[in-house]
């Protein structure tokens, strides 16, 4: 029996809700199978749009990630110019409070030339946004 998933999605910029009610309606049909199954959704940043945000947090799922995926310096060598630190740390924030008790999630490549203090301080930042969980 599965009982946990993680549900992953690509940007869907050409759609109005980026794809947000179809995970969203992904995740509702999955617990009404088995209400007992953890949802993970990994999703963007919905261009900072945090009324999708509440939109998924409010469909059931149980961990709200999103990779901040790198330093602050180093975010525009490594992520679409349309992303941002600031935008994913607020997206993160939001997820926690806009749901109380829900465990948001976050992911750090390293080895792209971050120091030691700029990998300290996206944890520190994620800590201070209410992030559960980090991964490298």
């Amino acid at each position: 029996d599965v009982d946990y998933i993680v549900l992953t999605m690509v940007d869907r910029d050409d759609l109005a809700d980026q794809g947000c009610a179809h995970v969203a309606e992904t995740v509702h049909n999955l617990k009404q199978r088995n209400p007992n199954l953890r949802v993970e959704t990994l999703v963007g940043d919905w261009q900072g749009r945090l009324d999708l945000v509440e939109q998924l947090v409010d469909c059931g799922m149980d961990v709200y990630a999103h990779n901040i995926e790198t330093v602050e310096r180093l975010q525009r060598t490594v992520r679409d110019r349309r992303a941002g630190y600031q935008q994913s740390l607020s997206v993160l924030r939001h997820a926690k409070t806009s749901k109380p008790g829900i465990v948001t999630k976050s992911s750090i490549m390293v080895g792209l030339g971050e120091t030691a203090e700029e990998l300290h301080q996206v944890l520190r930042d994620l800590r201070d946004h209410g992030v559960d969980i980090v991964t490298f």
